[in-house]
Formats: C-alpha cells, structure tokens, sequence
C-alpha cells in the first residue's frame, strides 16, 4: 500500500511540473468521456429503459405490419379490444387541445383523450383520487370525470390536497377532477408531457367533430396489455385472425389491413426505430472518438517518455526496476483518466440536466425525460479505468526496449531511420481520417442547413404571424365559427402594416396536416388501392395564398362564393396536375376524392414543402374552407416586406388583442412569427448540424493532439542524428523531410481518404438536412482549407524545434 501511495504521489508531482501536458490530457480524456456518458445517458432514457408502469415489458403498442405510422381509427380499435383472447386490456388514445377555463381567463392545455380500458393498460395507482374507468367511457356524455397529471397538479393547480372534486371548464364543458396521477407518469410515450386526461367517448362535445364511428378517419394510437402467460406467437395469431375479420366486414375501408405489437415509448417503429439508428450510430462514433482520444495521449505518452529516456535510463542503472517504472508511468496514467473522468461526470451531468429541461421548439407538449442516474457515473469510472488502460500501456514497450548504458550514452535519442511502419502511425493516420470524416460531415451539414433556411418552401414565413385559434373551445361551432373567422380575418386586415390576411385549418410543414386519396374523374372502385396518389390537403380561405406569399400560377383563388350549396372546387398545386394529368394544363378539370365527390380545379399555385424539408416533392390540395367548414383556425398575417423583425414579433401580441376584444373565451394556442413556428422542423437538421459540429470540432482537437504527439515524440527520438545532419551541412528543407516526411505522408493519406469518406457519409446526412452534399464546393475548400490549418498548428511546435537544433550544445551533451 505504501509503494502505491507513493507511485501516486510521484505521478503527481509529474504532473505538476508538466500541467500543460496534465491539462491537455485531462480536458481531451474529459470531452471524448463526457460525449459517451451523454449518449449513452439518452439512449438509456429513450431506448434501454422500459416505461415507467407497472410489469411493462406485457404492455405494447398496437401497430400496422406494412407502415411504420401506429395510427388507427377508432372502430379499428375497438374491433380489437372486443374480439381478442389474449390481452386483458386494450386502450385508444390520442393528444388534443382543449380551452381550460381559470380565474376569469381561458388557456390552452394540452391533455390525452382516453378509452375506458386505458389505465387498466397501464396499470398505475393514483397519487390522489381515482382513475378513469370503463363505465366513465361506456357511451357519450356517461361521465364528465378528468384526470390531471402530477406536474400539472403541481404547476396550474399549486398542489392543492383538495383538488379532486373540484370543477372545472374544458372548451366550455364543466368536468369534475377525479384524481391525480402519479408523479412521473406522463403517458406511454416517452417524449410527451400531457396535462389532463379525459373519457374519449366525449369527443363530439369537446372537439366538435364525432369521429367514433368513422373507419376514414385514422387518428388514435392503442396501447394494449398482454395477460399473463401468453406468449407474442399467440398474440400475433390473434391478431393475423382479427386483421382478417375486419377486412372480410369492411374490405372497402380495411382493404389492406394488417397487425402487429411493437415496443412503446416513441410512437412504434415510427420514432423509435429511427431513434435507436441514430444514437447507436452517434454512440460508436462516440466510441470511436474515445478510442482516437485515448490514442492520442497514447502518442503524447510516448512523446513524453522519450523525452524522459535519459532518466529513466538512469534510474534503471542506479537499481530502480522496470516494473516500478511501469507501475509509475500507469499511476499517472491512471490518475489522468480519473481526473478526466471526474471532468466528465460534471460535463455530462450538466448536458443531461440541461436536456432534461429543455422543450423543442413546437407548440406541442414535448419533453425528453432525461434525468442523471447513478449509473452513469458508474459508467464514466470504468470508461476511465479503461481509457487509462488504453493510452498507459502503449509507452510500455519502449521502457522494455530501453537499454540504460545506450539510453545514457546517446542522451535518450535513439535514431529510428528505416524503421518500418508503427501501431502509433496507423493510429494517427485513423484519427486524421476521422477528423476529416467529422469536419466534412460538419461542413455538410452547415451547409444544408444554411440552405434550408433560404430555401423556396412555396411560402414565404418572412414578416408574418400566425395566430392558432381552436374556435370549438369556445362553444363556436357551424356558421358561428364561420362568422368569427370572416370577422377576424377583418379585423387584424384593417390594422396599421398589415398588407394581407387569411386563415385555413392548418399551414404547410406544421406537423398536423391532412392527407387525402386522389382518384381520377373516371374512377369508380374507391378503394385505396385504386387510388392516382395522395396528396396533402388544405382548408384555406380567401386571401391565405396572398399572406402566405404562394404564387398563383394560373387560375383563381378560392372565394368566399366557394359554399357548400356549390359545386366543389380546388386550388392545387403543379405537382398535382403533373400526376394526374400528365400536364399543367388542368384548370377546368376535375378529380375524385375518397368518398366519390368530384371535385373541379379553378387554379394552380407553386410547388412547396408541406411535411419536412427534406421530403421528395408531394401533391397538394388546397379546399375552400367555406366548402369544408371547421373551427380549427390558423389566422395568417402579412404585414409590410420593409419591416424589421421586432415589429413583426410586436404584431403577435396586438394579434391577440384583436381576439380578446371579439371574444375574451378564446383560448390562443400560439401567436408568433410564423419562422419560430417552424422551429419543430428545422430542429432535426439543427440537431444534426450542432452534435456534427461538436464532433468535428472535437476531431480536430484529437487531430492536432495526435499529430503533434507523434512529431514530438519523431523529433525527439532523433535529435541527435538531425544535429549531426545540421553539423555535416544540411539545409532545412532535407532537415524537415528527415524529420516529419513520413508525418506528412499520413496526414495527406489521412485527409485524402478520410473527405473520400466524408463525400459517402454525406449521402446518410441528405435524409435528415436539405440538399446536404459533400460536392458543394464550398464544403470543399472549407474543409481542404481547416485541414492545411489543423496539419500546419499541429507541426508548428516540432518543426521549429527541427530547425533551431544546435548541433554543438547536443553533441556537447551528449
């Protein structure tokens, strides 16, 4: 124990009479650590760990065979949970808005409507209170009971102990709080925060729209429990038999029907198996970052350990063995790793604790429910046990090489002239691929986001709010939603700056847009099958082509003459003709929807992007929302092109005044600069460029580490022959090639291979970020351009050593 101790307070002395060298190794071990843990630390949270309820490995998401999207109808659910043998439980639910009437003032609040079975599935207790039961979802209107989540409790109703019982208003309907769920319970998705749960049976009063007997209308997921002892080839033959059931009752609608379980927590396949890809491929690029990491201070070891040949020669001579040598170069290696691991559970914590409380950029209830365990540090220490394992032990085989008289004699320099090539050269040359493979997907990405950010998406959202109104919240419905809408549309028309206004049910790339089948004029089986394409559809009113800035290619708009007692019409876009019709001459011409209704184009407006950005070009339609009446309401404002930004922010707020001043009970689900709304589909992208950027900055670091580690360690190793070559005439051109050529060589192999690499990896990286593309030219010199820099600051240090050598000195010395 004593000789340990003093290894260990040896290794700190080291340390302290090198602590540029301690830092470096240290914050390097830290970040490649700290990177590990934070992934790791997610996909724990959002893939390793089950859901929080009770025995839930039997509890699974119900999903279709042939789409990776879980979403039914709700007959479709129901025909499960009524003809199956095998599971106990069986639960549709889906997320909505709803208007919570408090202290004179009515909010928005986000919340789960509920089947009756749905937390018999998940099988919680209540924090206080009671659960929603079956009989509070037998039938419409059996039961106004809700259930509030524990943070809500928390947050809106200041934890009052008295809270079930008391009454309150969901979109003008009076509901009875019944009890409170426990703390951490947020549903079976692991990226949603719902407030309030409510019997699903009263949609119609609460939404307004009766969907419950609709087999078209696919928008409810289904969480199911499995009873005991029934294995999963059992549920899927039970679920093969239902499937078939259902499409011999309704073959029009279910014509290709099809089940299957999968995991819970990210919607299905749908997330989560984008999800596990994505953090398994961050994570061993996270490992293999650490790898690169450890084998720089593996290189900067060596170099150090050369520098110290001569006493550590002299220390063998004198008696000391190689062993404790040994024992003293991993102390120090081992309480590097330590201190950098110490670094990296603080950095780590940090980011997770940060992520934890961080909200997406959407009006929706996300939230990551990261929080820090325990066993991540746990975790971070055996990493770091293992890194300094790693990099310790590479610098051994010079100590067993070492011989004291010849250590001693050549001063510690030994020349390696003609040596064949080393583990330590591959490695570097491996982590000058790396850098280049990082730096270039980082650039990439920049690159594509930039672009995506200038993009043409058939809209401008420069200079315009909008304003999301649910007008059912509020007792709206039929013609006096109608009226309210044309009031409003008025009204924000006639304030100062304002240039345009429209409004429809929903606005491209706002993730809850409608998709319809598209059928020929002739068509007449209807089903899916036989369908041209889909095509996103949209309910607009006059004037939302002009705010949203959509140019009108040929034809008319959309007119407030456009009603119901008149034949249908369209507006749609030129992808649309080019499919149907084989041409962009369709005004006048007609199409079918899914329930037969044919339907005349009157014009056509410009291709844009209406789910991601980078999804391939898409069909889209564009109804009169006086032939589709509907109180969902995305109000559109267009005020003046030489606006600045922040009177365009201001615009939002007197927005919500003109609403207020119509009717106070309107909730306003968001008012803001319709560029923050679409921050939900730029974060992915974002995402991906900031993670690509941290790691290519992080490449670099290990880059230049690396390469000055092993330039170091070449110059020193042979000081005493390039200070013969200087003394016999060399000029500094043949010092430099006798030093660093074969360094030179690597980081050219290195970088030519590794932005090869690069160019192929940007292929993965256009699914995620717009036209990200290695070939950009820009992308291209900017990364030609970081690696002659990168390979410049990392030789800078031994060349000049290479080239202010004094042979006299040396020689002297030695």
């Amino acid at each position: 124990m004593t000789t340990v101790l003093q290894d260990l307070r040896f290794a700190l002395r080291q340390m302290r009479r090198s602590p540029g060298f301690a830092l470096t190794a240290i914050f390097t071990l830290a970040l490649g650590i700290a990177a590990n843990v934070i992934v790791f630390g997610v996909l724990q949270a959002l893939i390793l760990r089950p859901i929080d309820v009770p025995d839930a490995g039997r509890v699974m998401t119900l999903a279709h065979s042939n789409e990776a999207y879980p979403i039914f109808s709700y007959p479709e659910v129901r025909d499960v949970r009524d003809g199956n043998s095998v599971f106990s439980a069986v639960a549709a639910w889906n997320v909505d808005n709803f208007g919570l009437e408090a202290n004179g003032a009515t909010r928005p609040i986000w919340g789960c409507e509920v089947s009756g079975q749905y937390f018999e599935v998940v099988g919680i207790r209540p924090f206080l209170g009671r659960l929603l039961q079956r009989a509070d979802d037998d039938h419409p209107g059996a039961s106004q009971a809700a259930v509030i989540s524990w943070s809500a409790w928390k947050s809106q109703f200041d934890a009052d102990p008295d809270i079930v019982g008391k009454i309150i208003r969901l979109n003008k309907q009076p509901y009875t709080i019944v009890g409170v769920t426990p703390e951490g319970f947020y549903g079976t998705e692991k990226i949603l925060q719902p407030d309030i749960f409510v019997p699903m049976a009263n949609e119609a009063s609460l939404g307004g729209v009766d969907w419950l007997e609709s087999r078209s209308v696919q928008n409810v997921w289904s969480i199911v429990r499995i009873k005991d002892g029934v294995t999963m080839p059992q549920v899927q033959a039970e679920l093969d038999t239902i499937a078939a059931r259902i499409v011999r009752q309704y073959p029009k609608e279910e014509e290709k029907l099809s089940l299957k379980l999968t995991t819970p927590g990210l919607m299905g396949e749908f997330l989560g198996g984008p999800a596990r890809g994505f953090l398994a491929g961050v994570m061993a690029l996270a490992g293999i970052v650490l790898l690169a990491a450890c084998a720089n201070l593996g290189g900067l070891f060596a170099a150090r350990t050369a520098d110290r040949a001569r006493e550590i020669a002299i220390r063998m001579a004198i008696g000391s063995s190689r062993w404790r040598i040994v024992r003293q170069i991993l102390s120090e290696a081992f309480v590097i790793s330590i201190l950098g691991g110490a670094c990296a559970c603080g950095l780590a914590w940090l980011a997770i604790t940060g992520l934890a409380n961080w909200h997406p950029p959407t009006e929706y209830p996300m939230s990551f429910h990261i929080m820090p365990q325990s066993s991540l540090i746990l975790m971070a220490f055996l990493i770091s046990v293992l890194a300094g394992g790693l990099f310790g032990v590479m610098p051994l085989r010079q100590i067993f090489k070492t011989d004291p008289n010849d250590a001693i004699k050549s001063g510690g320099t030994q020349s390696p002239a003609g040596r064949r090539w080393a583990l330590r050269d591959v490695l570097l040359a491996a982590q000058v691929v790396l850098c280049c493979v990082t730096v270039t997907a980082a650039f990439v990405s920049l690159r594509g986001l930039s672009k995506s950010l200038t993009m043409d998406m058939g809209f401008n959202p420069k200079h315009v709010v909008i304003a999301k109104l649910q007008l059912s919240q509020a007792g709206y419905s039929g013609e006096n939603a109608e009226h309210l809408q044309r009031q409003l549309q008025e009204s924000v028309a006639r304030l100062p700056g304002v240039v345009a206004a429209g409004y429809a049910q929903s606005t491209p790339l706002s993730q809850d847009t409608n998709t319809a089948d598209i059928f020929p004029q002739q068509a007449t089986d209807l089903r899916s099958s036989n369908r041209a394409f889909g095509a996103y559809v949209y309910d607009v009113s006059p004037g939302y082509f002009a705010a949203a800035e959509t140019p009108l290619l040929a034809g008319r708009d959309v007119s407030f003459t456009d009603t119901t007692k008149t034949p249908a019409v369209a507006v749609v876009n030129r992808e649309f003709t080019r499919r149907l019709f084989h041409s962009e001459d369709a005004v006048g011409r007609y199409f079918k929807n899914n329930s037969g209704q044919p339907i005349q184009i009157v014009g056509i407006v410009a291709d844009g992007k209406y789910l991601t950005l980078s999804e391939n070009q898409k069909a889209a339609a564009f109804l009169p929302i006086t032939q589709e009446p509907t109180t969902k309401t995305a109000l559109v404002v267009r005020i003046r092109p030489d606006s600045s930004d922040e009177t365009t922010t201001d615009m939002a707020p007197t927005i919500r005044k003109v609403v207020r001043d119509l009717d106070p009970a309107i909730p306003i689900r968001e008012s803001s600069p319709w560029h923050n709304q679409l921050g939900l589909t730029f974060f992915v992208s974002q995402v991906a460029t900031v993670a690509l950027g941290l790691f290519g900055a992080f490449g670099l670091l290990l880059s230049i580490t690396g390469t000055f580690g092993l330039a170091s360690y070449t110059v020193s190793k042979r000081l005493r022959e390039l200070s013969i070559r200087v003394a016999l005439g060399a000029q500094a051109k043949q010092i430099l090639s006798a030093a660093l050529g074969r360094m030179l060589i690597l980081l050219s192999s290195g970088s030519v291979v590794g932005m090869l690499l690069g160019v192929a990896a940007s292929r993965v990286l256009s699914a995620i970020v717009y036209q990200a593309s290695a070939q950009d030219p820009f992308v291209l010199a900017a990364v030609a351009l970081t690696v002659l820099i990168t390979g410049s600051l990392s030789v800078a240090g031994p060349v000049r050593r290479a080239l202010h050598i004094d042979p006299a000195n040396l020689l002297r010395e030695q």
